[in-house]
């Protein structure tokens, strides 16, 4: 199938950009956006990803806003319309290659809309590619790129619009690509992996302040992205050589309620940061850890178009309650906590991933 693309001479394999270069179910290529304010009103994660070897596109939107969590999972076949990145209601535009994308999401069953621009303000950076191989046997192998920057719009819930200005709200985003367990569908016929996850606390840290932004990666599973970070300035990346913090969590032990963070760069220069919270966000919503209600997760043909969703009360620590009354914990630790940041006397905010790793 020869796409719009193939006119450009950028191929890397034989083969047209309709097609990759293995036949792993889970490959796949996609954005994750999020964005919040300073003032707490509203926090989002958001997907949209291509699964080739599937013919699947999907994503989601997971919007928080007082106390509660709007999901809004979406699905479709993905040929023939390869390149246009909408799946229903939900549409990315790339406004300009590493600089501007615009999230839409439009009308749906769950009642949530929005229309925000997320744009570039500093350089982004590049993590190591990740392989993980275990006795020869390939499992993984992807490649990242974090951007931090401004946002504006707006979002609608239930029917009241929430206006964002870009000098109060912040985007957190990255693209990736590559392979790995947990997307793609189930893998049952494949002897078990080993486990992918060591015991301890993880951060993931995408932090926008006024003069910069900064990434910092914190895992105790020894992954080669572990322990690394940069300082991302307008003109320049500084790599970060020394990651320092103390969390204090909420009751429970799962989620964070305040932080101090420091990160020292390869020039000797020791940022220090204080961080609260302002709400966190469950990506099984989106469809992350089987969340979808079929319960198979994400890239798994659902048929031509497919939406569904819920909203939660997420106003506990731990415990998630549904629009029935009905609740239930999470058998994981994953969230995605939004805390506002204070750097020498400046606000900021940052999408501050801490995972317990039980």
């Amino acid at each position: 199938m020869l796409l719009g693309a193939d006119e450009f001479p950028f191929h890397q394999i034989a083969q047209t950009f309709a097609g990759v270069a293995t036949g792993d179910p889970s490959w796949n290529d996609g954005h994750y956006v999020c964005a919040a304010d300073r003032h707490g009103r509203v926090a989002l994660t958001s997907n949209l990803r291509l699964y080739p070897n599937n013919d699947v596109m999907d994503g989601f939107v997971c919007l928080r806003h007082a106390g509660r969590q709007h999901n809004v999972r979406v699905s479709r076949r993905l040929r023939p319309d390869v390149e246009d990145l909408h799946v229903g209601p939900l549409r990315l535009e790339i406004l300009q290659p590493l600089g501007a994308v615009r999230l839409v999401l439009e009308d749906n069953p769950i009642g949530i809309r929005l229309d925000l621009t997320c744009t570039t303000a500093n350089v982004p950076y590049m993590g190591p590619i990740e392989v993980r191989r275990h006795e020869g046997r390939l499992l993984s192998e992807r490649a990242t790129y974090e951007i931090t920057g401004t946002c504006h719009g707006w979002v609608e819930v239930d029917g009241v619009r929430l206006d964002l200005d870009a000098r109060e709200a912040s985007c957190f985003r990255n693209h990736s690509w590559g392979f790995g367990p947990g997307r793609g569908g189930p893998r049952p016929y494949g002897a078990p992996a080993p486990p992918k996850r060591a015991p301890g606390v993880r951060h993931w840290v995408l932090l926008h302040a006024a003069d910069h932004g900064a990434f910092c990666f914190v895992d105790p599973s020894g992954r080669a992205a572990a322990g690394r970070g940069a300082i991302l300035e307008p003109q320049r990346i500084v790599p970060v050589v020394d990651i320092d913090h103390d969390v204090e969590f909420y009751d429970g032990g799962r989620r964070l309620r305040r932080a101090s963070l420091a990160l020292t760069d390869v020039e000797g220069r020791r940022r220090q940061y204080a961080v609260r919270d302002l709400g966190w966000v469950y990506c099984q919503g989106g469809g992350y850890f089987g969340g979808f209600d079929d319960g198979l997760g994400q890239g798994v043909f659902r048929g031509d178009e497919h939406v569904e969703g819920e909203v939660w009360d997420v106003s506990h620590p731990t415990t998630i309650v549904r629009s029935d009354g009905s609740s239930f914990e999470v058998e994981h630790d994953w969230a995605e906590s939004f805390v506002a940041v204070d750097h020498d006397g400046g606000g900021g905010l940052a999408h501050y991933e801490c995972v317990v790793i039980r």
